[in-house]
């Protein structure tokens, strides 16, 4: 059974999703590397040029020059990545940077010099030139970074697009002295609020000053005012721990605990820091970092391009529905999107009823309802081709957890255990539990359960290569398909 705890209307809001920040945090160390990689190119081949050119005036051996340049950039950044110097909580403080930059700086040009001398290509080199590279590179280098915090330190400040947005569930003291840490560090956090936990017995004292319940705070994740959950319960029954982890899990943010009992509960979770403070990390925010960015290149381009491929198929469709008799062609229907967002489904016509209401028939084998031609195109899902615009216009993917109707998705909310957790991605035109043979009528509770395991495993584990081995999969599927009615 689903757990009870949200309320319908929380959970099936209609309102307008708002966005989140428009600079993810995972990216910005990225950025940084990348700078760092094109400057200690820049600064070799720059340097060289300038010397042989203007001074020496010699020739300029670009090759050489280039190639060391590179080697130095790959190894710099390497070490720094290993390290852990390009992830956002090191680029919030400037504690340990300069030595950081100074000492691998220094590893990487030592090791140049070794490879150099072992290969007895040294002489290639000016000394001075090697001399002012190592000196320009480390002062650009370090100028840069000191710049970065500066500007990240800046943007997080006052709930800016760096800002780490938390929540904390329990209003206890705990939970009230990790807000106040996790504020006043310097890693740019922003407490949204602190939640009552719903619980009975959490063996602490409940304080005053809670911004709300769970069902408030299950808004504000949805609205896009959260980035992270962070539970900070002392003690509780494993029971309702479960239980509020399990209500918690179905909103499309990351969910830590701050340490207590129910850590050992939890062996499969990841130690990370927020705000100083040590969390075990339960789920990761779906598609973070440049996986959304991956994801949205990917709709727009190859949806973009099956839009053009198919789209005499589509004229020869549209043509066919219109001599088959009168009636309109698409057929629209509204369902739950990303976060709950309701938006309409465009499909080809199959049928000679319309539902879209509080009460919507499934489809069945034989169903009478079915057109002669929308046999065919329900047969090899081809009326799902105007989903293409759904893609292109950023309500759908064209991977992931197919939508359903909005009575269906009340429906099943109710009695499928986590079942909301399909929708903390972008519904897709196709997806894996449809290739995996689950696909047309679910008249049984069970088998949409088994449909929705299938889709929060792609939640769960979504990556590029499982998003191109689901599409060549849909190509069988649709080639010879299964459970079509």
């Amino acid at each position: 059974m689903a757990e009870p705890g949200l309320s319908s209307a929380d959970s099936f809001s209609t309102d307008g999703v708002r966005r989140r920040a428009p600079v993810a945090r995972a990216l910005f160390g990225d950025v940084v590397q990348v700078v760092d990689y094109l400057l200690v190119i820049l600064t070799s081949v720059g340097f060289a040029f300038a010397y042989h050119t203007y001074i020496l005036e010699t020739e300029f051996d670009f090759q050489s020059y280039a190639i060391a340049g590179i080697v130095g950039a790959t190894v710099f950044t390497a070490l720094m990545r290993r390290d852990g110097f390009y992830e956002f909580e090191q680029l919030t403080s400037f504690d340990g940077t300069l030595r950081a930059i100074l000492s691998r700086w220094a590893l990487t040009v030592l090791g140049l010099l070794a490879f150099g001398f072992a290969l007895k290509i040294s002489d290639t080199f000016s000394r001075v030139w090697l001399f002012a590279w190592t000196g320009i590179t480390l002062v650009s280098v370090i100028g840069v970074r000191f710049a970065a915090i500066s500007f990240v330190r800046r943007m997080s400040r006052d709930g800016g697009v760096f800002a780490r947005r938390v929540a904390v569930v329990g209003a206890t003291s705990l939970g009230i002295k990790f807000a106040s840490r996790a504020e006043n560090s310097p890693q740019g956090i922003s407490i949204v609020g602190v939640y009552d936990a719903g619980l009975s017995d959490n063996g602490d004292s409940h304080l005053a000053g809670a911004k709300g319940d769970l069902n408030d705070l299950a808004a504000a994740a949805r609205n896009g005012e959260v980035d992270d959950i962070v539970i900070a319960v002392p003690r509780a029954a494993p029971e309702d721990m479960e239980k509020l982890v399990r209500r918690l899990s179905i909103l499309p943010v990351s969910i830590a605990i701050c340490p207590n009992i129910h850590w050992l509960d939890h062996l499969g979770g990841a130690i990370n820091d927020v705000g100083g403070v040590r969390v075990l990390s339960l789920y990761r925010r779906p598609l973070e970092g440049w996986g959304g960015v991956i994801k949205s290149v990917e709709d727009y381009l190859l949806g973009a391009i099956a839009l053009v491929v198919f789209s005499p198929l589509m004229l020869a469709i549209v043509i066919a529905i219109k001599l088959q008799g009168k009636g309109p062609i698409l057929f629209a229907q509204q369902r739950h999107g990303f976060n709950n967002a309701v938006f309409k489904v465009y499909k080809f016509r199959t049928m000679t009823t319309a539902d879209d209401g509080d009460v919507v028939e499934q489809a069945k084998v034989n169903d009478p309802r079915i057109t002669p031609i929308g046999k065919i195109l329900r047969r090899y899902s081809l009326d799902e081709l105007p989903q293409l615009f759904n893609v292109i216009k950023g309500e759908m993917s064209l991977v992931g957890p197919r939508p359903h109707a909005l009575a269906h998705n009340h429906q099943y909310a109710r009695t499928i255990e986590n079942y909301s957790g399909r929708h903390k991605v972008k519904p897709g035109l196709t997806g894996w539990a449809q290739v995996n043979g689950f696909r047309g009528e679910t008249s049984e509770t069970e088998q949409m359960a088994d449909r929705v395991r299938y889709d929060l495993a792609y939640v769960d584990n979504w990556s590029l290569w499982f998003d191109i081995k689901i599409l060549i999969l849909t190509v069988r599927a649709v080639v010879f398909p299964q459970n079509a009615v």
